[in-house]
């Protein structure tokens, strides 16, 4: 007996061990208060689940992409434009900073270009130079110079002297482009210039005497020439400042602006001298230069299409001294339709991608139904391009039908594009001559009896007009 007892006591001795492991082994995975908290933030359902699941593995493909891309970028061919060497992202984030484009300006120079903040100050650093441009509508542009075959850069943006974001860092090879493009000088504040404009810029073109004699006596005989088809005719002269001599701040400090008279100042005195007309487009600009649409565009070599605005202003205020009825249209009559659009020459001369580095600019057109010659002929090439349509290049003759508006004959270069339109508009009939066609054709004359022969063209084309 005692021994049945001594067993169902060891019995039950061993059941209670087993039922308190049993009620320790519970104890681990019930939720205590904290658990249960957490619980109750987790997903609810499969779907959410399957979400939080999705940026987890998002996260860890990011870190190891960008670890990935750092190995990468140490073994990428020397041969690419733009090497990263941090683990930053280059493409833009709303409110960030990024680098689109790299490229040689005139060497030993490099121009970057891309994205940064609305208002922000963008600083670049390289070879111990420090640079700063302001945003242009969020996009900025840095000259620095390359001293080797690569290059380390620093890029960061402020507002108010505060950095916004962190600071880039690229080791960069600059592209080079081809031989036969136009070497383009990065200024300031998303400004771009051709390197052609300097020696108008600096001062040391200027005409001899000679030369500008020649071309007052020139002016003067086909004055006399035009006034004998039609005695009240004018030779009416539009030279286009370049943006350099408008904007000479913003050029960079080591190209030294003229102190005397210019290229382009003698030369409208000449042709006053010859009794030509002359529409002072350099001072009507200093007057406007800080409008707020832009003189020029930023990234391509020509005026905007409110520059073409200020300068038609003037022309047609003067025209309409003899004819009332071809009094400018004010501003409000046109659309300004603003927006980004694909860079001009400028970015195409610096070997970048004209889609990939858009412009903020403004695209004029009319409110009013105008006669349909006028629009006829498309002034760009495409609806988002700043770039002359082929069109803009023939010789072509625009009929308003309006008989209380002049004739005329125009002379032109590619700066005719911006004004094609309006000028017509404002005009009964008017010959386009062939861009780049400039001399003076005396049967032309003779046909069309003209009251205005208008020369507009740039200032780096006075050659055309100083010695034809």
């Amino acid at each position: 007996m005692k021994r049945i007892l001594s067993l169902i006591t060891v019995l039950l001795l061993l059941c209670t061990l087993i039922l308190a492991a049993c009620d320790n082994g519970t104890s681990d995975v019930q939720s205590t208060p904290e658990s249960q908290e957490e619980s109750s933030s987790a997903p609810e359902s499969t779907e959410e689940s399957e979400e939080l699941s999705k940026e987890e593995s998002k996260e860890e493909y990011t870190q190891e992409s960008k670890e990935e891309s750092k190995q990468e970028s140490a073994a990428e061919s020397s041969d690419e434009v733009v090497k990263e060497v941090t683990k930053l992202p280059t493409q833009y984030v709303e409110g960030g900073i990024s680098l689109e484009a790299a490229s040689f300006s005139e060497k030993p120079y490099f121009a970057l270009v891309g994205r940064c903040s609305e208002g922000a100050t963008v600083t670049g650093e390289a070879n111990g130079e420090t640079v700063t441009s302001k945003s242009y509508h969020g996009w900025y542009s840095l000259r620095l110079k390359c001293t080797g075959k690569n290059v380390d850069v620093k890029i960061s943006q402020s507002i108010d002297g505060t950095q916004i974001g962190e600071t880039l860092e690229y080791r960069i090879k600059p592209g080079t482009p081809s031989s036969d493009m136009w070497p383009t000088v990065t200024g300031g504040d998303f400004q771009s210039f051709f390197q052609k404009m300097l020696p108008d810029f600096q001062g040391n073109n200027v005409p001899s005497g000679g030369v500008l004699n020649n071309l007052s006596a020139r002016v003067k005989l086909h004055l006399e020439a035009l006034r004998k088809v039609n005695p009240n005719a004018e030779i009416v002269y539009m030279i286009v400042p370049s943006s350099m001599t408008t904007y000479p701040e913003l050029v960079p400090s080591q190209y030294k602006q003229a102190t005397g008279a210019t290229k382009l100042d003698k030369t409208m005195e000449a042709i006053e001298r010859g009794g030509g007309t002359v529409i002072n487009l350099k001072s009507i600009f200093a007057e406007h230069k800080n409008d707020e649409m832009p003189l020029y565009y930023k990234l391509d070599s020509h005026w905007s299409d409110y520059g073409a605005y200020v300068a038609y202003n003037a022309l047609f205020e003067h025209i309409s001294e003899k004819f009332p009825s071809a009094a400018p249209r004010p501003e409000s009559d046109f659309n300004w339709n603003e927006g980004y659009y694909n860079s001009g020459d400028m970015a195409y001369y610096l070997a970048m991608s004209q889609s990939k580095i858009k412009e903020y600019s403004y695209y004029r057109t009319f409110k009013d139904e105008v006669p349909a010659s006028v629009t006829q002929f498309n002034r760009y090439d495409s609806a988002t391009s700043l770039t002359y349509s082929d069109e803009m290049t023939w010789e072509n003759t625009i009929v308003t039908g309006n008989s209380d508006l002049p004739n005329c004959i125009v002379m032109r270069d590619s700066y005719s594009t911006q004004m094609y339109d309006i000028l017509a508009e404002r005009m009964n009939r008017t010959v386009y001559r062939g861009m780049w066609g400039y001399s003076w054709d005396n049967w032309l004359i003779t046909s069309e009896k003209p009251d205005y022969v208008i020369y507009l063209i740039a200032e780096w084309n006075i050659d055309a007009i100083l010695y034809n």
